[in-house]
């Protein structure tokens, strides 16, 4: 192999490299932000709604998955890597936003929209906490199909 071809090898594997770094780089930041969503927990949401205190509950679960069964009044919009903004629209801006999913801890689809939610505006999102709707279920709170 010739002074050039090894040049070129050299500089190919380079650029390589420098483009899974940055991918790293910004899994990792977005990772980052959505573990900074505040949590609340399945109790506190409960207090919410029985003190009446307006709440936009989101599921951010596959349609089919939330007409088997979501939290009483929630509204979907099932997780995408871009939530779109046309989908955000009506959300209420002034209310709390809680937003779950069924991805156990970490809560990692919810906590990716409602990350996306805080970096399109709109403030006071929260995550509920693991284990969400589950536990939600397992306390016999309201479901609706």
């Amino acid at each position: 192999m010739g002074c050039r071809a090894k040049e070129n090898m050299k500089n190919r594997n380079v650029c390589v490299l420098f483009g899974v770094l940055i991918v790293c780089f910004l899994f990792g930041a977005a990772y980052a932000a959505a573990q900074d969503v505040p949590r609340i927990s399945i109790q506190e949401l409960k207090k919410m709604m029985d003190d009446g205190k307006p709440v936009t509950i989101v599921d951010v679960q596959p349609k089919d998955v939330y007409h088997e069964g979501h939290i009483k009044g929630a509204v979907s919009l099932p997780w995408k890597a871009q939530i779109p903004v046309d989908a955000v629209f009506s959300l209420p801006k002034n209310n709390p936003i809680i937003v779950y999913c069924d991805c156990g801890p970490g809560e990692s689809d919810s906590a990716d929209v409602a990350s996306q939610l805080l970096q399109m505006g709109l403030e006071n999102v929260k995550v509920l906490a693991d284990p969400s709707i589950k536990g939600w279920k397992d306390a016999g709170y309201p479901i609706e199909k």
